[in-house]
């Protein structure tokens, strides 16, 4: 079976480690980053199946990052579930502006996060990450 590949990107380790433990059961690989210029050059460089991103990031917004991607990236086409502090209005525009596959508030995550990563990603049949990493370990 082929892991999902996902980037998360939020800056409060508290919460990085409720998504990886609500996202244990899911077969996956999950890499981390703490702030938007991180998150953005890693999802440059690399393909993923999911990013889980918040929308309120150090150097520049999760907004901003994902509208960097949908124009110039290989994740152009990737799902973006964005976690808020609150989800208004504002929030909700700038979500569906960028065709974001969820939004969820903070308080959220553990009840809603699985039901939308199993509804709406699905992993690419030809990503063999396993093989990828067990090399780069081999490398290394």
């Amino acid at each position: 079976m082929t892991s999902m590949k996902i980037l998360v990107v939020h800056r409060q380790k508290e919460v990085t480690e409720q998504i990886r433990s609500v996202l244990q059961p899911v077969d996956s690989i999950i890499r981390f980053s703490d702030s938007g210029l991180d998150g953005l050059l890693a999802a440059r460089i690399e393909t993923f199946d999911l990013i889980i991103c918040s929308t309120d990031l150090p150097v520049i917004t999760g907004f901003e990052l994902v509208r960097s991607l949908r124009t110039n990236s290989v994740n152009k086409h990737t799902p973006v579930i964005f976690i808020a502090d609150c989800v208004n209005e504002d929030v909700e525009f700038l979500g569906n502006a960028l065709n974001a596959s969820g939004m969820l508030e903070l308080n959220e995550i553990s009840e809603r996060l699985p039901s939308i990563v199993h509804d709406q990603v699905k992993v690419a049949p030809d990503n063999r990450w396993e093989d990828l990493l067990v090399t780069n370990k081999m490398m290394n």
